[in-house]
Parts: structure tokens; C-alpha cells; sequence
């Protein structure tokens, strides 16, 4: 791929190999030294700022012993890391994009969620995760499987805690907060934790009430993610698949899309009220 401007497919194919670098216990320096490149060559690779070259690529993952399976996964991303965007089809196990998912967030400076009809996984009690990723579930899953789900569904969560967690705008639809998944109690307690977690400073709530008039949320959920250096990216998942975008023009229809929602949203501090007296708790 030659160079120019960053797309999703090289942005995180530089993240892997930065990961597997320090999980083979490397310096840029040495990796340098053992390929024959120079050190600010494999640095440029690992932030993006270099084109991707496939023979550079390949040679970085057999110095890191990366197994067969996932060096293949990652030689077909180069390969296409030209083409914009990224489609990601789901399957019945623990699905991929959720890993793509945790790289972006765990990157990204400010995230902006909009979610009409579901609490998102951000902001998700484990019994409520629970009982969304058994209700949803297209066909019945194993313990296993839930477990698996559930897990890699919580873990996302670490971002929030970290030292400099990311800005968590969410703005939901006021069906998502009446909705009783997994009955009284799992809901009343998932309620309590939406109130806690709206408390903290870089975490902004807001609520969409159900009898305003026509907007673009009505269309559906979707994430802005901003990052420090990098272009934005929009989110949106679906059923069978998911889709990441950062095309600047893809990119500004769902910017659009998040100010009209917003105009339709009450104030935070409304928004936390309403909250509270679902909750049956004190503002």
C-alpha cells in the first residue's frame, strides 16, 4: 500500500504489529537490526505514517513466530488496506469485530454513542449484559458461549477506569431506559448503574424522549470515535455484520446525523433526573 492518508484496515494492522513487537519482548531497534530496516522504518510502520509493504509485513511476523492462522488474517488486511472502510461479518462464536471494537475504543479520545432501543455495552450491570446477549441471540447458546460473550462484552469496560478514560457521550432514546430486560430487579439495578456511571466527569448522558418528532436516530444506532492523532471513524453493527467507516464524507453524515439528534435530547441534567425517578432514587 503506498503511502498516504491512514485507512482502517492499516491503522490497525500497525496497532497488531506494534502489540506483537512488545509481546515478543523487541525494540524497534532490534527489530530493525534483525530485518535489515532501519529503526524510524519500523516505527513509521507501527504508527501508520509509513505505507504498508507486504515483504516488510511478512518479514515482522515471522520474526514475532506469529502463528500461521492469524498471519494469514493479517496479510489479507495489507492486501486490502488500500480500500476504505471495513465490513466485518459476523459468525456464531465470539464474534471479531467485538476485538476490532476494543482496539478503536481503547484508542480513542471521545467516543459518541447513540443507541434508541438498547443500554450500550459500555454502561452495561453484568445481569443486564447477560440477559441482552441471551435475548438477542439469534439461536440458543451454550453456557459457554454466553459466558464468553458476557466476558469479552464487560471487558470493554476497562477503558472507562483507566487513568485517562476516554469522553463517553451517550445520548439513548427513552425506550431503551422503560424496556425491563431481565425483569424488575436486573433492571432497576442497571438503572442505578447508569446513575453512577453519569456522575463521573468524562461520562455525558442524555436522553431522547419518545414523543418528539421525527430525527435521524429513528434510523438506528451508531459510535463517532475521535482520536488524538488520527482521522475519526463511524460505527454502526448490525445482525449479520458491522460496519466501521472513515471516508471524512461517510464520517460527516453521521456528524449530522449526531447534532439533529441532539437538538432533540434533553439537557444532561434533565436527563439524569428523568433517570433518577425511574430509578426511584433522589436527584
Amino acid at each position: 500500500m503506498p503511502p498516504g492518508r491512514p485507512t482502517i484496515r492499516s491503522r490497525q494492522v500497525a496497532g497488531e504489529l506494534r502489540r506483537l513487537r512488545k509481546q515478543a519482548g523487541m525494540t524497534t531497534g532490534e527489530v530493525g537490526a534483525r530485518l535489515g530496516l532501519s529503526q524510524a522504518k519500523v516505527s513509521r510502520v507501527e504508527t501508520g505514517s509509513s505505507g504498508l509493504r507486504l515483504p516488510d509485513v511478512e518479514a515482522m511476523l515471522g520474526l514475532y513466530r506469529v502463528p500461521a492462522p492469524r498471519r494469514v488474517e493479517i496479510l489479507d488486511l495489507v492486501r486490502q488496506a488500500a480500500e476504505p472502510g471495513w465490513v466485518q461479518v459476523h459468525g456464531r462464536g465470539l464474534p471479531e469485530q467485538w476485538q476490532t471494537l476494543v482496539d478503536w475504543e481503547s484508542k480513542a479520545s471521545r467516543l459518541r454513542n447513540h443507541q434508541p432501543l438498547i443500554i450500550p455495552g459500555l454502561l452495561q450491570t453484568p445481569d443486564f449484559a447477560r440477559a441482552v446477549v441471551r435475548g438477542t441471540a439469534p439461536a440458543p447458546l451454550s453456557a459457554a458461549e454466553l459466558d464468553g460473550k458476557v466476558a469479552a462484552r464487560l471487558a470493554r469496560q476497562a477503558i472507562l477506569s483507566r487513568e485517562s478514560p476516554p469522553v463517553l457521550h451517550v445520548v439513548l432514546g427513552e425506550w431503551a431506559l422503560r424496556v425491563p430486560v431481565g425483569g424488575p430487579h436486573v433492571h432497576h439495578g442497571q438503572l442505578r448503574h447508569l446513575l453512577e456511571m453519569s456522575r463521573r466527569p468524562r461520562v455525558v448522558l442524555q436522553v431522547v424522549p419518545s414523543d418528539t418528532e421525527a430525527h435521524p436516530g429513528l434510523e438506528g444506532s451508531f459510535v463517532l470515535m475521535d482520536f488524538p492523532a488520527d482521522p475519526a471513524m463511524a460505527y454502526t453493527e448490525h445482525r449479520a455484520r458491522s460496519v466501521f467507516l472513515d471516508e471524512p464524507e461517510d464520517v460527516e453524515v453521521f456528524r449530522l446525523a449526531w447534532q439533529r439528534i441532539l437538538a432533540h435530547a434533553w439537557s444532561p441534567e434533565r436527563s439524569t433526573a428523568f433517570l433518577a425517578e425511574l430509578a426511584g432514587l433522589p436527584t
